[in-house]
């Protein structure tokens, strides 16, 4: 393993690297967000995905866009998630077996 880091960083600059680790990052952060079955956690790995999108903006020399792309899909994202929170039910809560206190709904 540490030959690889030896070749690499014979290649890439620190800068570099840490770029490269960032785009990294947003891949796999906006592919989980595709992969998901949950809505919640979709959306807050989208949100990961678009910050670390923002950071390669900033890195890239494009402040104006970074902070562009974080303001607005911050905003969205917060419509986002308040809307997936409004799809999903309400998980149920399960009484153990041995609690009185447990109220017992019959529909």
């Amino acid at each position: 393993m540490s030959n690889i880091i030896q070749v690499w960083s014979s290649y890439l600059q620190p800068f570099e690297f840490v770029q490269l680790i960032v785009l990294i990052l947003t891949v796999v952060f906006f592919l989980l967000a595709i992969e998901y079955r949950k809505l919640s956690f979709a959306v807050i790995s989208f949100a990961v995905g678009n910050g670390f999108l923002s950071l390669t903006f900033f890195a890239l020399g494009a402040p104006f866009v970074a902070v562009f792309n974080f303001s607005v899909f911050s905003g969205a994202i917060a419509i986002l998630f308040l809307a997936a929170m409004s799809l999903e039910a309400p998980a149920e809560e399960e009484c153990p077996e041995d609690d009185d206190y447990c109220e017992v709904s019959t529909q």
